[in-house]
């Protein structure tokens, strides 16, 4: 595989130099926000979208979103995102993002036909593209590449060897690093290349919600007084499972996993089977999911008084947010 892979470096670098030396023009009087991964597999970047829509919010600004609404089935692109939306037509990840930031959120393979639906539907100051880095005919103002701080690059390798998108010497020319999952004590990992504006993030568990009513909250003391013995099954169908098992054993959780394939088009008989792996009832051994599971189970879970999911923050250095504000400025 290793030719290939050179050769999917050599494309990536190619296509690079060509979006630099003949950008597109603007397609919105917003500045554009692109939030991305130079790796395959999660990196925490929905919910760094999340953080930063609604810091940027807080600050006054006008924010939308627009994504490629990755496992949706929908036939008629752009979409618009609305309160009575599903996962099936939009995707998970549009729809999380527009239940957590009530900000306007459209949806399209082309993310600018997603950006032309936005501008006629929403008078927006700023429009953050979920994913999207390597989607060139999009015009963006800034840059911003999430790192998982444990995996980081693999390999080193581009696909199909290795879990790179496009080379390591892409964080050169990318305007933000944020580097997922480093603690208050732990240093930004040192690169060969330079960094642009690396800063670090962390994703902290705030409370459980019912999947079939998430107005319905515990916070995690609450949880763990509910359910004493501590025991649950959880289930994950996210770029990094493993993470999440990790995240509620943090919180002294003993976890019975089943990962799922990111995105993954959940049916009821799939949440029977990881129920039936234990021999303990439901009210004893809690369902425990993400968030991003969660948007697409809300359909058969309503009657359900022990499916929960985790619902995360996430703690962001200060400083990224004073940069981006002058850049819009």
């Amino acid at each position: 595989m290793l030719p290939l892979s050179k050769l999917v470096c050599w494309e990536a670098s190619r296509r690079l130099n060509k979006f630099h030396l003949s950008p597109p023009h603007n397609q919105t009087k917003a500045k554009v926000i692109v939030v991305g991964n130079v790796v395959v597999g999660g990196t925490g970047k929905t919910p760094f979208i999340i953080w930063l829509a609604k810091q940027l919010q807080a600050k006054g600004l006008r924010v939308g979103i627009i994504s490629r609404g990755y496992g949706a089935t929908n036939k008629k692109w752009p979409y618009w995102v609305t309160s009575n939306s599903n996962s099936v037509d939009c995707g998970d990840e549009p729809l999380m993002l527009f239940k957590q930031t009530g900000c306007p959120v459209a949806v399209s393979p082309k993310r600018v036909q997603a950006l032309e639906l936005l501008n006629k539907k929403s008078q927006c100051d700023v429009v953050i593209s979920d994913d999207g880095l390597q989607h060139y005919a999009l015009a963006r103002d800034i840059e911003i590449v999430l790192i998982d701080a444990k995996r980081q690059f693999g390999n080193g390798l581009c696909l199909p060897s290795g879990p790179l998108r496009e080379p390591v010497t892409r964080l050169t020319r990318v305007d933000f690093t944020v580097w997922n999952d480093l603690q208050d004590s732990e240093e930004i990992p040192q690169l060969s290349i330079a960094q642009s504006n690396p800063s670090k993030m962390q994703l902290k568990p705030a409370c459980f919600r019912l999947v079939g009513w998430p107005e319905i909250t515990l916070s995690i003391e609450g949880f763990l007084e509910t359910y004493p013995k501590e025991s649950v099954l959880a289930m994950a169908g996210i770029g990094n499972p493993a993470r999440f098992f990790e995240t509620l054993e943090s919180i002294g959780l003993k976890v019975d996993g089943s990962a799922f394939d990111d995105h993954y088009a959940y049916q009821k008989s799939d949440i029977e089977k990881v129920l039936k792996r234990s021999s303990k009832t439901i009210d004893e051994k809690p369902l425990i999911m993400t968030e991003k599971d969660a948007v697409k189970c809300t359909q058969f879970a309503e009657s359900e008084k022990h499916w929960w999911y985790l619902e995360v923050s996430a703690a962001c250095d200060e400083n990224i947010i004073k940069d981006i504000m002058q850049r819009c400025k």
